[in-house]
């Protein structure tokens, strides 16, 4: 009988522990790429939610409305969180590289070789938002001042890469919470790149 070989999704801890981590450097450069896509999402999101919540009789006299903090709080912030998980959720279910993570050949995975879940997803964004929250909430405290939040919050965010570098084992703060790794993977010679991304196949 031929010899059956393990899916991408089955590969064993041996294996996958044989496969080089990938470094901060390119896993940020991915996260930037990422990070313009999902800011074009969430900016719909909002002009869809915050025409829905405009008045009929203001939309129709194009007035401007003030648009209160719950709204903003308890409608706006939880539908960009959703849709930030949704984006990941999906890619990293799919194959387990965002279009970031493909145009530099990056994988989020599990520790035993199998792609994440939706639950791990979640997890894996909830770990990697505890520190830029921590450093915010800090800064907001300590400040009172919105732009030390936004610095603080981005310098929580590039912390999490950072400890890669010192914890030995190559690590983002958000894989050792989530178990989870980050892989570079090999080059294919059959696939073609196509432009930041997108289009891109394999030849058969």
């Amino acid at each position: 009988m031929p010899k059956k070989h393990p899916s991408p999704t089955q590969t064993p801890t041996a294996q996958t522990e044989s496969i080089p981590l990938a470094r901060a450097g390119v896993r940020l450069a991915a996260v930037i790429y990422d990070g313009l896509l999902i800011v074009a999402l969430n900016a719909i999101v909002a002009v869809v939610l915050v025409v829905i919540a405009t008045p009929s009789d203001m939309s129709t006299n194009n007035q401007t409305v003030v648009l209160p903090d719950w709204f903003r709080s308890l409608v706006l912030f939880p539908a960009m969180v959703v849709m930030t998980w949704l984006f990941y959720g999906y890619f990293w279910r799919k194959n387990g590289q965002t279009l970031g993570m493909q145009t530099w050949r990056l994988k989020v995975i599990k520790p035993n070789g199998q792609l994440l879940s939706w639950g791990d997803a979640a997890g894996r964004c909830a770990a990697a938002m505890i520190l830029p929250t921590f450093c915010g909430l800090a800064a907001s405290f300590l400040y009172h001042s919105a732009g030390a939040f936004a610095l603080s919050i981005l310098f929580g965010f590039v912390g999490n890469y950072l400890w890669s570098w010192v914890n030995g084992r190559g690590l983002a703060w958000h894989d050792q919470l989530s178990a989870t790794v980050v892989i570079r993977v090999p080059v294919d010679p059959r696939q073609k790149r196509g432009v930041l991304g997108w289009f891109s196949k394999t030849e058969d």
